[in-house]
C-alpha cells in the first residue's frame, strides 16, 4: 500500500486494490460458476465481469479518449476467461492512469464529481456487481467457498 503520510497516488493505489479484488474473485471461480445462470437465457456470472469492463471503457471514452483508445469492447456479455481477465487488466491499468492524472489535476472531465467522488462512484459500482455475482452464485447453488468470500474484504492484505 502507498505511503500513508502522503496522499500522492492514493486514488490510483485504492483503484489497484479494487482491481486485485476483482481478479481474486474471477480467479477463484470455476468454469461452471462463470457460466452459471439463474434464469433460462439469463445473465451469466461472466456477463457481470464483462459489464464491469465495459463500464470502465465507457467512463474513459467520455472522459479520456486517449486512455480508452487501446481498450477492446467485449460484445454481448461473453468472453473466455483469459480474454476477460486480460480486458479487466487493460481497463484497470487505464483507470489507474486516469485516477493518477485526476489526482494530479484535481479534476475529472465531464463529471460534477471530483476525483475522490468519482473514485467512490466507481468503487461502489464494481462492489455492487461483486455482490451480485456472489448472490447469483448462491441462488444458482454454486456458491463461492466461504474462505475465498472473506478474503475479498482483506483490503490491507490484497
Amino acid at each position: 500500500m502507498g505511503d500513508m503520510n502522503s496522499s500522492q497516488g492514493e486514488l490510483a493505489e485504492t483503484w489497484r486494490i479494487n482491481h486485485r479484488i476483482n481478479l481474486r474473485l474471477l480467479d477463484a471461480l470455476t468454469d461452471g460458476q462463470l457460466a452459471a445462470t439463474i434464469l433460462p437465457r439469463g445473465k451469466t456470472v461472466t456477463s457481470y465481469f464483462v459489464h464491469i469492463h465495459m463500464a470502465r471503457f465507457y467512463w474513459l471514452e467520455r472522459r479520456s479518449r486517449a486512455l480508452a483508445k487501446g481498450l477492446k469492447k467485449i460484445p454481448g456479455g461473453t468472453a473466455s476467461r483469459s480474454a476477460l481477465r486480460q480486458a479487466l487488466m487493460d481497463s484497470s491499468t487505464a483507470m489507474e492512469e486516469f485516477f493518477a492524472e485526476a489526482e494530479r489535476t484535481g479534476k475529472i472531465k465531464g463529471s460534477k464529481l471530483g476525483p475522490i467522488g468519482f473514485l467512490g462512484y466507481a468503487l461502489a459500482h464494481e462492489g455492487h456487481h461483486r455482490g451480485q455475482i456472489l448472490l447469483h452464485l448462491k441462488i444458482a447453488k454454486k456458491p463461492l467457498d466461504r474462505a475465498t468470500s472473506y478474503t475479498l474484504w482483506y483490503w490491507s492484505k490484497i
